[in-house]
């Protein structure tokens, strides 16, 4: 890796220079004090081989942190002007990338010895490693905490205000129009909620969240921030309410476990959860053990449902009135780890691929019988994405990065980007 660093502001002398883990530059806790310094949200250095050892910068990556680098040295003027090769390290995807992480220069020189950061004092600049070009995403909002992984968004039709859920821990965050860091709105933990997935708000302004594996929806009332409703899943196999759609006055619900589709009658006083449609009496085959049914969405008239098998990247529409299930014929390609729908007027539609980091475009027929895939969205910004919702200002993609929840860690922080569509 050649990094090429112009900058000015130093005081005269050598300064430390290293790569950070966190792709924010904002106020945040110093790990050794706990109080909040500049650039504190960059995060320690990156180190991808968990050695927690500082060193030299030519130390091997199983030796020492990752993002040592060599001291920059700043004239009388304050500039510093450098060009430093840094061995094991990349811009590719993998444990070892720096891209969406952060470079930071200190105040003192590197002492390439003192754990944590080689005694080189206060963070003084800090910039965000992004490609030159920007592809598709032109915006950014963050989501603070190192265990989100964020799955579910969703949008408030009367004031425009976006919803995103934590797959981990359950909470709700809130962000509006051009926010750059989303709010806490309620925690997790609350009645029927200990991860949230799927998320839609119906006319009544609630902001119904699915489950996952905990198989239960609940019902948040936007206005007061309570809970309002938990529907459980009938007695049975292992359920994963994944994605919903409102359509008609109903909620229809997938599980990526049971080959079923719930419905939800918004209109009843006491609503229940309807086991409305067996998927075992249609032409959908369920794979044990995987994800099946995952994002749905519905036509403008109520009349269709589709919803994409993601362990197949088959789409499926489904006729409200009979019932009757049959494959959307896809030319152009697979639609395999499909994971959220979303779509734009009645015949353009947007597959989220998780694995892929894609966004898919679909031209769908008018009988929704036939699509064709007009369109791959990418973006090295693009982590794990898992759906999206459609806002005025472009198409808002959830950065999940579930493939991290174990190893390697996430790119912290979380955030939800927003994606410039095309016309």
């Amino acid at each position: 890796m050649h990094i090429q660093l112009d900058v000015n502001g130093l005081s005269a002398g050598p300064h430390g220079f290293h790569v950070h883990t966190n792709g924010v530059c904002a106020p945040g806790p110093d790990a050794a004090t706990g109080q909040v310094v500049p650039f504190g949200s960059a995060g320690g250095h990156f180190d991808p081989a968990a050695t927690r050892n500082h060193g030299r910068p030519d130390d091997p990556l199983e030796h020492a942190h990752a993002g040592e680098l060599p001291n920059v040295v700043a004239d009388g003027s304050g500039r510093a002007v450098t060009h430093a090769v840094k061995r094991g390290v990349t811009l590719q995807p993998g444990k070892t990338s720096i891209m969406g992480r952060t470079l930071v220069v200190h105040a003192e020189a590197d002492d390439y010895t003192t754990d944590p950061a080689g005694n080189s004092g206060a963070r003084v600049l800090c910039g965000v490693v992004e490609p030159a070009s920007h592809g598709v995403v032109k915006a950014r909002t963050t989501l603070r905490g190192s265990n989100v992984f964020p799955e579910g968004i969703a949008v408030d039709p009367r004031t425009g205000d976006r919803y995103v859920g934590s797959t981990r821990e359950g909470h709700l965050y809130r962000f509006v129009a051009g926010g750059t860091e989303a709010e806490m709105f309620q925690a997790g933990g609350s009645p029927g909620r200990q991860s949230a997935f799927g998320m839609k708000v119906d006319e009544r302004g609630r902001l119904w969240v699915a489950s996952g594996p905990n198989g239960t929806l609940a019902a948040v009332d936007l206005s007061t921030a309570t809970t309002r409703f938990v529907l459980k899943v009938p007695p049975g196999q292992q359920a994963f309410l994944n994605d919903l759609v409102v359509s008609g006055g109903n909620l229809y619900v997938t599980d990526s476990f049971r080959p079923v589709i719930y419905r939800v009658d918004l209109n009843a006083t006491v609503p229940t959860l309807e086991s409305w449609l067996d998927l075992n009496a249609t032409p959908v085959r369920y794979r044990p053990n995987e994800v099946n049914l995952n994002g749905i969405v519905a036509s403008p008239d109520g009349r269709w449902l589709l919803a994409i098998q993601l362990a197949t990247g088959q789409l499926w529409r489904i006729d409200v009135r009979s019932r009757a299930v049959t494959e959307v014929r896809v030319e152009g390609g697979t639609l395999l780890h499909g994971d959220g729908l979303i779509l734009r007027g009645a015949r353009e539609l947007f597959v989220v691929r998780n694995e892929e980091a894609e966004v898919a475009r679909v031209e769908l027929a008018t009988d929704w019988a036939t699509g064709r895939i007009a369109q791959r969205l990418h973006d090295v910004r693009l982590r794990y994405p898992t759906t999206a919702a459609l806002v005025p200002d472009g198409l808002l993609v959830v950065n999940g990065q579930l493939d991290r929840q174990k190893e390697p860690p996430p790119l912290l922080p979380f955030d939800v980007v927003t994606l410039d569509l095309p016309r």
